[in-house]
C-alpha cells in the first residue's frame, strides 16, 4: 500500500514538473509602448468626408501624445494618460484636459495594433514606426 502511494506520488510530481514548460501566460498582454502612425479607419462616423491623420505615442510611463490632422492645415497635439487592462486587453485614457476616451479592445499582430470600440462602432489600425516624423512635430497648433 505504502508502495503505491509513493508511485501515485511521484507520478503526480512528474506530471506538475511537466506543466512548467508550458507557457505561463496564454493571453499575453498586448504592449503599446513606442510610435504608431494611423493605416486604416473602420467607422460609422464620417468627419465631413475629410482625411484624417493621427500619429500616437506610448510612454512606459503610462503617458501619451496624439498627432491629429483632419483635412488640410496643421496638426492638433493632444497629451493625457493611458492605461492597458491587461486581462481584457482594454486601452483607455484620459486627455489633460480631463476628457476620457476608451476603453478600446487592443490587438496586436506584427507591427500592426488595432483599437476596436466595443460594438464595432469604430475600427483603427496603426503600423508600427520607429518615431513620429519631424514634418508633424514641428506642424502643431
Amino acid at each position: 500500500m505504502m508502495k503505491k502511494i509513493l508511485f501515485v506520488l511521484a507520478s503526480l510530481a512528474v506530471l506538475a514538473g511537466c506543466h512548467r514548460n508550458e507557457p505561463e501566460d496564454l493571453n499575453p498582454a498586448v504592449d503599446v509602448t513606442g510610435s504608431w502612425e494611423l493605416s486604416a479607419v473602420t467607422t460609422r462616423a464620417m468627419v465631413g468626408g475629410e482625411q484624417v491623420s493621427v500619429y500616437l505615442v506610448f510612454s512606459a510611463s503610462g503617458s501619451f501624445d496624439l498627432y491629429q490632422k483632419i483635412g488640410e492645415g496643421r496638426y492638433t497635439h493632444f497629451t493625457g494618460t493611458y492605461s492597458m487592462n491587461k486581462d481584457e486587453k482594454l486601452l483607455s485614457g484620459t486627455y489633460a484636459d480631463g476628457t476620457k476616451w476608451g476603453p478600446y479592445e487592443a490587438a496586436l499582430e506584427g507591427t500592426t495594433l488595432s483599437l476596436n470600440l466595443p460594438g464595432g462602432k469604430e475600427v483603427d489600425s496603426y503600423k508600427k514606426i520607429d518615431a513620429v516624423p519631424e514634418s508633424v512635430t514641428g506642424n502643431v497648433y
